[in-house]
């Protein structure tokens, strides 16, 4: 299970590699078997099919039409291709124009917010070796609740990582990260808002902090970045988050397949201007083939994911996705209305589209355990112990069904009937 640890061991009857191919109605037939196993998006939605619309909504057939049509397509090659180019040129515009950036600012796009945060981490990297040369064994310091992203990078690059403790309402101690900075910290980061508690850290005072201190500074707005921008056109009031408003923020990453609803794998980086930027770039040529010049990390990237991103940034338009805000919103309070309404259930407070609630005195991994069984999947919080769920415009059939499922579920742990044993083998 990838979101609980690493893959079980999986056995065969026989072989699975055919010796002669079927026929399309076949294979088409058995993929639907296969489909039809795992989660409805009314039930599932809440982490199965989280940060995407509904199948009924006329964006998604648009998403997927555009898809399809590009499936074939490499990013990777698009010099030769002109239409491709136009649609990353548009994409990447018409990001900067609905987040509201400033025209010097520089996008590029990447596979996800974990590739995101990767560019991120490497471009400081690179530029504390232009700037800050005397450090041979870099740090960066960031609040405990940001992203498993960053660790995962740090390991795999060797950047000395520092997680320091939260303030009290979990959101980041930007006077414990000032004291965790040292002669070797190269970066600081903020989570506009963080995933495990869906709060905004202080991005102003940390970016202050950054500039002071002669460091870069990071805001992962992944999972808020392309709602935020539309929430606040409803009046909802957040804090300051986005680069090119901040003067310490050097760059920023959103997600387009969230709450831009392209389809996956698609994320953007932004950077403050073109001379932080250039700390992104690496084009290697030490080879027979020349110049290797790749977008992000990634060398093949799917034109299809940059397609879709275009057509539904082209069928909603600002008026679509202020509609989807609001109904967000009128979801989130559906949610809170109803799970607070189930005995011993309450929902915490949270800054946008991540909702958070305690179980009270029921075991909060037996909840979970008897909403998987539902196929109503959630996502678990450890510290401290909380149900996650990630809001969407969904219809009321959706909110509904989750409230009804919790609330049985929830007399079935009581009762003693529900146990967390099933949840345990996922883990």
């Amino acid at each position: 299970m990838g979101y609980f640890g690493e893959g079980q061991d999986v056995t065969f009857d026989g072989p699975v590699f055919p010796t002669r191919g079927g026929t399309v109605e076949g294979v088409l037939a058995a993929l639907d078997e296969v489909y039809g196993m795992d989660a409805d998006p009314v039930r599932g939605h809440v982490m199965f099919y989280a940060t995407t619309l509904m199948e009924g909504h006329p964006a998604t057939e648009v998403c997927r039409r555009a898809y399809a049509k590009y499936m074939k397509k490499n990013m990777l090659v698009r010099e030769i291709a002109p239409g491709l180019q136009r649609l990353e040129q548009e994409v990447k515009r018409m990001a900067i124009e609905l987040l509201g950036l400033p025209d010097g600012t520089r996008v590029n796009m990447t596979s996800g917010g974990s590739e995101s945060l990767y560019c991120g981490i490497n471009a400081a990297y690179q530029w504390a070796k232009d700037v800050k040369p005397e450090i041979t064994q870099p740090e960066i310091v960031i609040p405990y609740s940001a992203h498993a992203a960053f660790s995962k990078w740090c390991h795999y690059t060797g950047i000395k990582i520092k997680r320091v403790p939260l303030g009290p309402g979990y959101r980041a101690n930007v006077e414990a990260m000032e004291e965790a900075i040292t002669p070797n910290t190269i970066m600081l980061a903020g989570s506009a808002p963080c995933w495990p508690y869906g709060l905004y850290d202080p991005i102003e005072s940390i970016a202050a902090l950054a500039e002071k201190r002669g460091l870069w500074m990071h805001v992962d707005a992944c999972i808020g970045g392309y709602q935020a921008a539309f929430v606040e056109k409803l009046g909802v009031k957040l804090p300051n988050w986005r680069i090119g408003q901040i003067p310490g923020v050097c760059s920023m990453s959103a997600d387009l397949h969230k709450h831009a609803y392209a389809a996956k794998p698609l994320s953007t980086i932004f950077f403050k201007n073109k001379e932080l930027q250039k700390y992104h770039w690496f084009h290697p040529a030490d080879w027979p083939s020349g110049p290797y010049a790749t977008e992000a990390l990634m060398g093949s990237f799917p034109a299809s994911s940059v397609a879709s991103a275009w057509a539904v940034m082209k069928y909603l338009g600002e008026e679509g996705y202020i509609e989807l805000a609001k109904a967000t919103l009128e979801a989130r309070k559906r949610y809170v209305e109803g799970i607070n309404s189930v005995d011993g259930m309450r929902c915490w407070d949270t800054d946008l589209c991540v909702l958070l609630f305690e179980t009270g005195a029921l075991d909060t991994l037996a909840v979970m355990a008897g909403l998987f069984e539902r196929q109503s999947f959630v996502f678990p919080i450890y510290q401290p112990m909380l149900i996650q769920v990630a809001v969407d415009p969904v219809s009321v059939e959706v909110t509904d069904t989750f409230v009804r499922t919790l609330r049985e579920v929830a007399q079935g742990v009581r009762e003693g009937k529900i146990t967390s044993e099933p949840l345990m083998k996922l883990m």
